[in-house]
């Protein structure tokens, strides 16, 4: 089969073979032949893994933590497909040949204290496929069937089509997030825009924050220059957002002070929920100035490197600020929620959501351009089809 393959951790690029065995399935499995995968932005760090030393690092974690016993994994994660192969023990009902499908792609131990206690998310020994075994930039892939999620309970392909099915994964990332806040009638920034910061602010306008505001770093030597994020912009605003701020003070003077004057003069002080959605360093710092006493940081983006600098005491220990990392998706609350969120009419989120994925697919073959289309900010989230 065909299949998309990193072969060396210390090497960037990733490899295309069309002679890839199909993989084989358990008792308790579910082979899926995928319809249509999406690039995030862990796929682009593991293309680019000289970059990410810490994606290299997080890769080797089931091999010893040695690049020398690395064996070569399909990467890729977010996807949608249909069953064509159900494990003899699968509980009867639970899915069945021809469903339309995508899958939860952490797989955890259920046995450790975390997984007993309500936070699969979380488990101690969780395995990603995609990032530690065989992901889905391939034709076909095997989950374990209690990680299936069935589409076809939310109206199926003509309500979640495949152009949404083959991002859930990220998007519940985004759900998640904003779910922790608890949005409603409250204030939230977004800082990164990204787009987990883009989802986000779509599903915090669904939820009933009150004023979104969304910041991002002008860049001309990386990341997104002045037009690109300009258009970002506009698309957050089409998304629900309220303001938009470039914290760049040499591109865009006295902007960030703009910024922070609004947000204490017109909020009680601050802004009642940051969601970092960025990793970047600088925002880390503009999330606790802008947060007001009392409030939430809510963290989903991921440093490339230890942070040098942040003043726990000054935006955190004297503000009374709570900080909490989010990581995946509740398993299965998160699910339930965004696949309510998407089937719901009165929600305007798939409406929205439809501005972020590029009508262009890129056949699997070909997924260098497709990387090179996300990383250069042409697409948001951008469907690769076997």
């Amino acid at each position: 089969m065909q299949a998309l393959k990193k072969p060396s951790l210390t090497e960037d690029g990733l490899l295309f073979t069309e002679s890839e065995p199909e993989p084989a399935i358990g008792h308790q499995d579910v082979k899926i032949r995928v319809e249509a995968a999406s690039i995030c932005g862990t796929d682009q760090s593991i293309y680019q893994i000289t970059a990410r030393p810490g994606m290299r690092d997080e890769m080797l974690v089931y091999n010893g933590g040695e690049v020398d016993k690395y064996q070569p994994i399909i990467i890729g994660h977010e996807f949608c497909g249909e069953v064509v192969e159900v494990g003899e023990d699968v509980a009867p009902g639970l899915v069945r040949v021809g469903d339309y499908v995508t899958s939860e792609m952490h797989i955890s131990c259920g046995h450790c204290q975390q997984c007993r206690t309500g936070q699969r998310h979380i488990c101690k020994n969780i395995r990603v496929k995609g990032v530690h075994m065989d992901g889905a930039f391939a034709e076909y892939v095997v989950v374990p069937s209690e990680n299936v999620i069935s589409l076809e309970k939310f109206g199926g392909r003509d309500v979640i089509p495949p152009r949404f099915g083959a991002f859930l994964d990220a998007l519940g990332n985004a759900v998640h997030t904003v779910m922790e806040g608890d949005v409603a009638g409250k204030t939230v920034a977004v800082l990164g825009c990204g787009a987990q910061g883009l989802m986000a602010t779509a599903v915090a306008r669904a939820l009933g924050a009150t004023r979104i505001y969304i910041t991002d770093f002008s860049n001309p030597q990386g990341g997104f220059d002045s037009v690109r994020l300009a258009g970002r912009f506009q698309t957050a605003r089409e998304l629900g957002a309220d303001f938009c701020f470039d914290t760049n003070e040499d591109a865009r003077p006295g902007q960030k002070k703009e910024l922070l004057e609004r947000v204490r003069d017109e909020h009680g002080g601050g802004i009642d929920v940051i969601l970092e959605m960025s990793g970047a360093e600088a925002a880390y710092n503009d999330a606790g100035a802008m947060v007001k006493n009392g409030g939430q940081i809510l963290l989903l983006g991921i440093p490339a490197r230890p942070l040098r600098s942040f003043d726990f005491g000054k935006y955190a220990v004297w503000k009374g600020v709570t900080i909490r990392g989010i990581f995946g998706r509740r398993m299965f609350e998160t699910w339930y929620a965004m696949l309510d969120l998407l089937a719901s009419e009165k929600s305007h989120l798939r409406a929205r959501l439809e501005k972020l994925i590029s009508q262009e697919r890129v056949p699997l073959s070909d997924f260098e351009r497709g990387f090179e289309m996300v990383r250069s900010h042409e697409a948001v989230k951008l469907l690769l089809t076997p």
